[in-house]
């Protein structure tokens, strides 16, 4: 049998699978994880356009040619909206430059096999016209998604395949060893067709690997944070909160913590509803972590109560910072709140958390029998 039709049919059968394998993991794993779906199409147009290529001669060139080749940009177009949707990466091109990129791809293929047959500029053309993708989502890649181990095999995937249309397009330009059919068993083809068979299930791996370590971070985001306001839950604030005593006792620095209740907050979901009342500590989890320092922690301790914690941070600039949320409390908008503060600074490496806490609880219940809407110290 021919090299080459051994190698498509290889490349074929493995596309096949690793799209089967996408398209399992996009069914179960959270809707929330986007680009699984397109990730599995890409791989299965690729795989569908191997028979195509195989054909060659036997089924008419608006298939075996146009057709397959214009099947394979698709894919890899799809895969770069798959790793956009993933990485939350906004379109980069408009619908009409698409249009217009896909269509010159289109019309290159239909001149050079009915007006001017020529099997080199048409592999010029698929390798020049895929390049230009797949070097778009290498740049997206290498900007928007995180270090982790699925990014680095995602690159390498990316690289073997810019490497090998680089080589390729090379030779064919220096008219090394040029191709006389698609069957051709030269080494340039063979490297050539060879580089999807290492390729898809290299890029596979690095999908499921990228989708899995996004599962893990969420699972770990929902089980430290609060799902409404998205702060810190208590029992993660307990854990930072101990974090930062430690590195207070070990390095001497100051700090201080803030314990929040919404005035009257009952009141307004009497009067307003539950759902706005959820507005309103929505509201004012934003605008506290905006009077906050990127250091400073916001936690919701539970109903209406929160408390942020402060490296770095004396009683004295605690105080000031507290000023911030009264203010912004006054602007808030369409329903007023405003907020009873206790503050509380860790005292040396002598002072436990259970007394930093329960000082600033005293803080707060000073500050509400004073008349709500104020701050306290202890």
């Amino acid at each position: 049998m021919n090299p080459p039709l051994i190698i498509l049919s290889i490349s074929f059968f493995v596309a096949l699978a690793m799209s089967g394998i996408l398209l399992i993991i996009a069914q179960t794993y959270p809707k929330a994880i986007r680009g699984l779906r397109e990730w599995s199409v890409a791989a299965l147009v690729i795989a569908l356009c191997f028979p195509l290529f195989i054909a060659r001669g036997h089924i008419p060139d608006l298939f075996s040619i146009v057709l397959a080749n214009l099947m394979l940009l698709i894919a890899f177009m799809m895969m770069n909206v798959g790793t956009r949707k993933f990485s939350g990466t906004p379109p980069k091109f408009d619908r009409k430059l698409l249009f217009l990129f896909v269509l010159s791809y289109v019309a290159l293929f239909a001149w050079f096999t009915y007006v001017q047959p020529d099997i080199r500029v048409r592999i010029a053309t698929l390798v020049l016209f895929t390049l230009i993708v797949i070097l778009d989502q290498l740049f997206l890649v290498l900007k928007a998604l995180p270090r982790t181990l699925g990014r680095h095999i995602l690159l390498f995937s990316l690289t073997i395949m810019i490497g090998s249309r680089v080589i390729r397009l090379g030779a064919l330009i220096l008219g090394f060893d040029p191709p006389t059919g698609i069957f051709d068993a030269s080494i340039p083809q063979l490297v050539y067709f060879a580089i999807p068979s290492i390729a898809i299930p290299l890029g596979t791996v690095s999908f499921i690997m990228l989708a899995s370590e996004k599962l893990r971070q969420d699972l770990e985001f929902i089980s430290r944070h609060d799902g409404l306001t998205q702060c810190l839950n208590k029992n993660a604030a307990i854990e930072e909160l101990k974090r930062e005593i430690a590195r207070a006792t070990r390095y001497g620095n100051k700090l201080s913590i803030m314990l929040f209740d919404l005035d009257n907050f009952k009141d307004i979901n009497d009067t307003h509803g539950h759902l706005e009342g959820d507005k309103i500590l929505v509201d004012f989890s934003k605008k506290a972590k905006a009077s906050l320092r990127g250091s400073d922690q916001l936690t919701r301790f539970g109903g209406d109560e929160f408390m942020a914690i402060l490296p770095d941070t004396d009683l004295e600039q605690a105080l000031l910072i507290a000023n911030r949320f009264h203010e912004a409390g006054r602007k808030s908008q369409p329903i007023t709140w405003s907020v009873s503060i206790g503050v509380s600074e860790w005292l040396d490496k002598n002072d436990a958390l259970d007394a930093l806490l329960t000082r600033a609880d005293k803080a707060l219940y000073k500050s509400k029998a004073f008349g709500r809407n104020q701050t306290q110290s202890i």
